[in-house]
């Protein structure tokens, strides 16, 4: 579209003219009335002073002329002088006063010699002339021989320097005036032609060269500033020219590109859309094969983008068969039931003519861009369905044959080397699902057999521990009864041997109900007999029953248990057990100090702790004392005896009560085993 001048232009052109002059006007103007202004209180300055040396001097005449009238109360004189004084029109008032000081005590009116007022003053009084600025005032005392013989008072005006200072101030005003016009017409003239027109002619080339006129004229005749900015206008003028020039004989060739680069756009569009279905195919192979163990679907979402992306018609993942040496078709896509039941007896084979026998002899991938051209090809019914083309790539598991994935055409052409590459992938992602089938379809097995082994084991130990209790707690009873003199005397020797013996089998006897308690809770077959009971009386019971091993130790028992407990319920004997377990364990460890019992309520929940100064435990032994078989010190040459499952029995028993037990414990420090129990337990934990 082109460019119309308009009148818009030329007045921004102008305003350039006129902030030039009323910049230059504004400065002038400042410096004319800084001048005047300077001038003016000048020559205010020297106009007052001149009022006050005409003031003095008047007062000085008539300190010389008046003091002999006064003395001789010459009246006459006396008001001529003051006449005299009225010649000068800037003095307005005067009065003379007579009076002998000391002398005489005559009233203020009867001392006025003279008075005399200015016409437009007479009706003023002297307080009005002392109180305004206009007037300046001069007294003086007159004497005769050093005698005080009057009084002379002279009022001046001001009126003489006011006007003159405005006459000043009209005078610099008008001269101004003057001064501002003469510089504003001079800049309107310089600035319109050296500057407006030039800068007009100037902004018109500009114009028609923006319209696309590259031929027109630039003037360049001036040697200023703007003729400078011209000469740069019409070089830019000819570049332009130049450039389109060169522009339109390349239009052709960007026109030709532009067709070329869409092509080229269209066909890497394409590339990158494969790119994004190929990514999305192999992550849902691999989300599928990461969260699934279903062998069936993992392989059929494989078979199905790998059809999909090699733009292939079917597809089969073969699964190998090590004990028949054959290929069976496992997963199958875009294929009768009549194809599979033929691929079925077809039995393929490693090392035959079909291209999965091949790649699987190869180890590569193998293919057949037109069975046309294959007239020999084993497999007739593949030619009868319509395929022409076909690709297989062997599953190979760290160089062992697990299966083979074959894709197939109905349009003949060789399978491209990226689709291959592609393809490969699916394949490993194949072999991997294939391999965590057979090794889920193992661990499932050894499970069977895991849990199966371990049931056996529970119900041997069952069974043994109560074959072994029931002859061991006869041969305790008769041991007792022998102690006790029933079938007569017992000699010394003997009876210390009865009372080992006594002692070992009552150890033998708690071994085997460890382990009968552990078979029962790894079979599912320990009960809780949930009835109401007393904590506290069960804190006390246990405590009896290890104070006198406390005492052989030599060991300090400690007992903090609040009074007046609220009624629990729970299995009585069972929390006794695991009591005494702690307490055991603690008094078995400690060799010196005290060992401590505390017991506390918060929430609906008891807490009890056991402390002792034994040698405490490190962070590995903390870690492992809860399970079964595990000691702090699991060496043969052990100093404490013990198999290692009274507290994993605790622990298991504090749980069936919907409780936890754990240890705080440094080594070399003691310890400290802390339980909960929740106060009402209606029904067993599983």
């Amino acid at each position: 579209m082109k460019h119309n001048p308009s009148s818009k232009t030329p007045s921004k052109a102008r305003s350039i003219s006129r902030r030039f002059s009323f910049t230059l006007i504004g400065v002038v103007t400042l410096l004319l009335v800084a001048f005047a202004t300077a001038g003016i209180l000048f020559n205010i300055n020297i106009m007052e002073k001149d009022l006050e040396t005409r003031l003095k001097n008047a007062v000085k005449l008539a300190q010389i002329s008046l003091p002999i009238p006064l003395w001789n109360l010459d009246t006459k004189v006396a008001d001529d002088f003051v006449r005299a004084l009225f010649l000068d029109k800037s003095i307005v008032y005067a009065k003379i006063l007579w009076g002998l000081s000391q002398q005489t005590n005559l009233s203020t009116e009867s001392q006025i010699i003279t008075e005399r007022k200015r016409k437009p003053y007479k009706q003023m009084d002297f307080e009005y002339f002392s109180n305004s600025s206009q007037f300046i005032i001069k007294s003086s005392d007159i004497q005769f021989e050093e005698s005080e013989v009057g009084n002379i008072l002279i009022v001046m005006s001001r009126d003489s320097v006011r006007k003159q200072t405005f006459l000043q101030i009209y005078g610099i005003i008008t001269l101004a005036a003057i001064i501002i016009a003469a510089i504003w017409l001079t800049s309107l003239f310089i600035t319109k032609r050296y500057i407006f027109r030039p800068l007009l002619k100037l902004k018109e080339s500009a114009s028609l060269i923006a319209d696309g006129d590259l031929d027109t004229f630039v003037d360049k005749g001036s040697d200023d500033e703007i003729g400078i900015l011209a000469q740069h206008l019409d070089v830019m003028r000819r570049s332009i020219k130049q450039l389109f020039e060169e522009l339109s004989e390349s239009k052709e060739e960007v026109e030709k590109h532009s067709r070329t680069l869409e092509q080229k756009v269209a066909v890497r569009t394409q590339e990158l859309a494969q790119s994004v279905e190929e990514l999305k195919a192999l992550g849902e192979i691999s989300q599928a094969v990461n969260s699934t163990l279903d062998l069936e679907t993992v392989l059929s979402s494989i078979v199905r983008h790998a059809v999909q992306l090699s733009r292939a018609d079917a597809g089969t993942i073969y699964e190998f068969d090590e004990t028949e040496q054959i290929f069976s078709p496992r997963i199958n896509y875009g294929v009768s039931a009549e194809f599979i039941q033929e691929m079925r007896e077809s039995k393929l084979r490693v090392g035959d003519e079909t291209v999965i026998g091949q790649a699987a002899e190869k180890r590569i991938p193998d293919q057949v861009p037109d069975l046309v051209n294959v007239p020999n090809y084993p497999l007739s019914y593949m030619k009868q369905a319509g395929f022409r083309a076909l690709l297989a790539l062997p599953l190979l598991h760290k160089d062992r044959l697990v299966g083979g994935l074959v894709v197939r055409r109905k349009a003949a052409g060789e399978f491209p080397l990226p689709i291959v590459d592609l393809l490969q992938t699916f394949a490993a992602q194949s072999v991997l699902a294939i391999h965590n089938a057979r090794l889920f379809r193992e661990i499932e097995e050894k499970g069977h057999e895991l849990e199966l082994a371990d049931r056996h084991k529970s119900q041997f130990l069952a069974n043994m521990s109560h074959e072994l209790r029931t002859p061991l707690n006869a041969i305790l009873g008769y041991t007792e009864l022998i102690l006790d003199n029933i079938y007569g005397d017992v000699p010394g020797k003997i009876h210390e041997v009865l009372e080992r013996l006594e002692k070992n089998g009552r150890h033998l006897l708690g071994l085997i109900n460890d382990v009968l308690d552990l078979s029962k809770i790894e079979a599912g077959q320990l009960n809780l007999a949930l009835n109401d009971y007393s904590l506290e009386d069960v804190v006390q019971t246990v405590l009896s029953s290890i104070e006198a091993l406390a005492t052989e130790k030599n060991i300090e028992l400690k007992c903090a248990v609040p009074s007046n407990l609220m009624t629990a319920r729970g299995d009585e004997q069972r929390i006794a057990q695991v009591l005494l377990n702690l307490l055991g364990n603690a008094l078995k460890f400690t060799d010196q100090g005290l060992v401590k019992v505390e017991l506390t309520v918060a929430n609906e929940t008891f807490l009890l702790s056991v402390y002792d100064t034994g040698p405490g435990l490190s962070e590995d032994d903390q870690k492992k004392i809860f399970k079964e078989f595990h000691q702090a010190d699991g060496s043969s040459t052990r100093k404490k005896d013990g198999t290692g499952l009274g507290l994993s029995i605790a622990k298991k028993i504090v749980e069936m009560h919907g409780g936890r037990i754990w240890v705080e414990s440094t080594l070399g420090k003691g310890s400290i085993f802390r339980f909960t129990l929740p106060i009402r337990v209606e029904k067993q934990k599983g």
